[in-house]
């Protein structure tokens, strides 16, 4: 008896131990992680803050040369509209994907991205299909390249949904799945050039 619960206690300790370290591992990214000073949301300056220690501008600046061209810009969108991963954005991941950062009004349909009618849209579509509209928008300098403060000042402009200064708890999904532990700058170098 007394060896049967020494294995069961060591098969409940390795179990353990296989199992912690896990969990750890697949955390889930929210506002609470950047927000300093404890108040609901996330300032400006919070997201540049915890924005700048990310590495995600340095993942979608995929030539390492100053700024995000329109080129790495457009294959950091695919990246991100291609939620699992797979180098293939179904309509599902299409429509998520273009509501979440052109708005449920967005004139494009699945459609006229997936020329060859395949049922999903490829890199070579999706940079036949490009929409530069918010890529000019951003880059306010108007130099083709999106410096660290340009990149940032857009994509909080367009999760702050309300325009208040503040990412609230709601408006924080807006980010499902960009700060979660993954390497994001090996998945992108994994699409390729999509323009």
């Amino acid at each position: 008896m007394a060896i049967r619960n020494m294995i069961n206690l060591r098969s409940a300790l390795l179990s353990a131990a296989l199992i912690i370290p896990t969990a750890a591992v697949g955390q889930t990214w929210t506002g609470a992680n950047w927000d300093a000073d404890g108040t609901p949301g996330l300032t400006t300056d919070e997201f540049r803050t915890g924005f700048d220690q990310s590495g995600m501008y340095n993942a979608w600046d995929r030539d390492g040369t100053p700024g995000i061209s329109e080129g790495e810009f457009g294959t950091g969108l695919y990246h991100n509209w291609d939620r699992n991963r797979d180098l293939q954005i179904t309509e599902d991941e299409y429509t998520t994907g273009a509501e979440r950062w052109y708005g449920t009004d967005y004139d494009r349909t699945f459609a006229d991205y997936d020329t060859d009618t395949s049922g999903y849209i490829d890199q070579s579509e999706f940079g036949a299909g490009w929409d530069n509209e918010y890529y000019s928008q951003w880059d306010t300098d108007g130099d083709a390249a999106l410096t660290e403060d340009e990149y940032a000042t857009g994509l909080y402009g367009r999760a702050d949904a309300n325009q208040d200064q503040v990412i609230t708890v709601e408006e924080e999904g807006w980010f499902e799945g960009w700060f979660d532990g993954d390497d994001v700058e090996a998945e992108i170098e994994n699409v390729g050039d999509v323009l």
